[in-house]
């Protein structure tokens, strides 16, 4: 019989994961031949020591009521192009990059919640997001959904969040999902080479019935629908475009729950709260699942256990495949990867042979990184009873007249309380430093700072939604003590 893409799904799973290595690499490679430790890319076995990118606006790719600003758009091009320029220069050879997320702008769903197809600005993003990878020479893992896509469900100015739990527990809204955004999305990207894999979805454990019991607020759906949707996306991952395809779990021992499904790799999360439960330093193969395992995220920074290079070395040493990094770009308690980006180059270069996916140059310490386009700091904050006052510093690159607004959001609030308003020119690669104050803030509630960059004909040109979170206590402020729940729902104060 001719080994055919479609005789492939014919075969079962052992012969299809034996033929995926045959699709990905050309060559026959015995399943029992691909070391556990390593993850096949090519032809090659290789470390995936990645970063999680995970995004640069959220909206990454398509379009919605708050406009377009996807990797096409001119300002998200240029910052995604200084990023992996940058990420370039310090090593990075693989990094995760988030697709549809909770939904917000992509896929399009109908008033029965039935997936529809994909926005008309979905491809022009998923374009330039390939050139890009091709240009810096970097290799991509696609993260297709999180688990926000159910768990919560609210709608803000327009965009609806998560909120469709129907497409993993009604078969009929599950197929659309995979027929109208999944596949055409697939067959878009086709073969291409800088796709390594797709991780179906990011953490689905929060939000299934027999693997998170806790009552946290979360919708919940049973076991059954999530497996039936990884295993349809998983299969259309393999016909379509010959890469590997994985799921994220939120810790190590909830792999054993994607057992079956014709995945080519597990993953999962580690953070500093799972180490008294599923502690970090064990063997892979301790986990009891029949294929390579990927340490997915950890914590670049902050975390009280482990430094950068202590995950890493680990990982080698107990008989993962990889492990990528939470996150380039920060935003949380867990760390920004350029605060440790020289001592990853290091590991990086000890260890060159092992993680240099498609061969790249070898990074050279203390590479010069280009500057962002738009930058925006908190230099000085400060409260009194119910006002708030900071110092903003913000610097523009190519400078020009801009207008400028300060929000002030109470977290989770559908609305903004208050407006700032400056104008002022920026210089090349000049900075200017804002003095803001806020009044009528409350005790004992969350608020963030956004600012809003728009050109002199109102033209927005950057957003940066939460430049910090504050919390006031007692009239002054005191550090939030928020759940990642909390930082991460943009439905979590409505569910309150």
């Amino acid at each position: 019989m001719r080994m055919t893409s479609r005789n492939i799904r014919r075969l079962g799973p052992i012969v299809a994961s034996f033929a995926v290595i045959v699709l990905l690499t050309g060559a026959v490679v015995p399943l029992n031949a691909v070391p556990r430790d390593r993850v096949l890319v090519a032809g090659d076995p290789y470390f995936l020591a990645g970063v999680n990118y995970p995004w640069r606006t959220y909206q990454d790719f398509g379009t919605g009521a708050w406009g377009h600003s996807g990797i096409s758009a001119p300002t998200t091009r240029a910052e995604v192009e200084t990023d992996f320029a940058n990420m370039a220069a310090r090593g990075v050879r693989v990094v995760k990059w988030r697709i549809f997320n909770d939904g917000r702008y992509s896929p399009e769903f109908d008033e029965q919640g039935y997936v529809t197809g994909l926005d008309d600005m979905f491809f022009e993003d998923v374009d330039a997001a390939l050139e890009i990878a091709e240009k810096y020479d970097i290799y991509l893992v696609f993260t297709l959904f999180s688990s926000g896509l159910w768990i919560s469900g609210c709608e803000r100015e327009g965009v609806r969040f998560g909120g469709h739990a129907d497409v993993l527990a009604d078969a009929g809204k599950r197929r659309s999902l995979v027929q109208e955004a999944v596949i055409p999305f697939l067959r878009h990207v086709g073969r291409n080479p800088r796709v390594l894999a797709y991780e179906i979805i990011a953490e689905p454990e929060w939000g299934i019935v027999e693997l998170n019991p806790d009552e946290d607020g979360r919708v919940k759906v049973p076991l059954a629908g999530a497996r039936a949707l990884i295993k349809d996306i998983a299969q259309a991952v393999h016909f379509y475009s010959g890469a590997l395809a994985t799921v994220e779990s939120n810790r190590a021992r909830h792999m054993r729950a994607w057992r079956g499904l014709d995945l080519d790799y597990y993953t999962f999360s580690w953070y500093d709260w799972l180490e008294p439960y599923d502690p970090l330093d064990q063997p892979a193969s301790a986990h009891g699942v029949d294929r390579p395992v990927v340490i997915g995220e950890f914590p670049v920074a902050e975390s009280k256990y482990y430094d950068l290079e202590q995950v890493l070395e680990i990982a080698k040493h107990q008989g993962y495949a990889g492990a990528f990094g939470w996150s380039y770009w920060g935003g949380d308690h867990y760390g920004q990867f350029n605060e440790v980006s020289e001592r990853y180059v290091a590991w990086m270069r000890d260890n060159w042979r092992q993680v240099n996916v498609g061969r790249g140059p070898l990074p050279e310490p203390g590479a010069p990184l280009l500057p962002l386009p738009y930058t925006a700091f908190i230099r000085q904050l400060a409260g009194s009873g119910d006002r708030l006052s900071l110092e903003v510093e913000v610097q523009i690159r190519d400078g020009g007249d801009y207008r400028l607004q300060f929000f002030l959001q109470e977290l989770g609030n559908q609305s903004y309380r208050t407006l700032v308003e400056r104008e002022t020119a920026f210089g090349p690669n000049g900075a200017v430093r804002f003095k803001i104050t806020f009044l009528g803030l409350e005790d004992a509630r969350p608020y963030k700072i956004n600012l809003g960059l728009f050109d002199a004909t109102w033209n927005l040109r950057k957003w940066f939604d939460g430049l910090t979170i504050v919390y006031m206590e007692g009239g002054s402020i005191a550090p939030p003590d928020l759940s990642p729940q909390a930082l991460e729902d943009p439905c979590y104060e409505a569910k309150r």
